[in-house]
């Protein structure tokens, strides 16, 4: 009995043992460009003793995470489909959208904000540039992309009407039917 639970430990345990040996000396021979585990303050140090780069526009404040200043794409999605019909025929299209927008976290929340504000207006402007469409452009791949350029230049459009800079990059569809 003794004997056969020494040949299962070695059988199983042995190799999981290297393993983990192997693993951890590997870990153990990289060293990070920086620190992940330390503390916020300590990036914000580290980035602050590296030499400046040529095209930081900005000083990083010291209350305010580095992350949040990155930009990156965030997306709005229109909380519900637009629905009309396809002229000349008995048929109907429905499409969502959302709209992708450039910007840092900080940002880009308020930018959604004023999206979220503004939608009620928007939708129909939405609604008018896929009116006109027949169904051949609306099932076409290209037709949907001329449609999704003409949407962001509209809203783009009435929000430089409202007083807004223009800030929507892309319109992409999340889901497209024609029934």
């Amino acid at each position: 009995m003794m004997k056969t639970l020494g040949i299962n430990a070695a059988l199983y345990g042995l190799p999981a043992v290297v393993t983990l040996a192997a693993f951890s000396v590997g870990h153990m021979s990289i060293k990070p460009e920086q620190d992940r585990l330390a503390p916020p303050e300590a990036l914000v140090e580290e980035q602050r003793d590296a030499p400046p780069e040529e095209d930081a526009a900005e000083e990083v404040p010291d209350d305010v995470d580095p992350m949040l200043l990155v930009p990156g794409y965030q997306y709005y999605p229109y909380p519900a489909a637009i629905v009309g019909n396809v002229p000349g025929s008995n048929s109907l299209f429905s499409f969502e959208i959302a709209v992708s927008i450039y910007e840092t976290p900080l940002n880009s929340n308020g930018l959604i904000d004023i999206l979220e504000e503004r939608e009620p207006q928007l939708r129909p402007l939405i609604l008018a540039e896929a009116v006109g469409l027949n169904d051949e452009v609306l099932l076409s791949y290209e037709g949907r992309i001329q449609l999704a350029e003409t949407i962001k230049e509209t809203i783009n459009m009435y929000l430089v009407k409202w007083g807004y800079d223009p800030f929507i990059h892309a319109v992409e569809f999340t889901s497209f039917i024609i029934t």
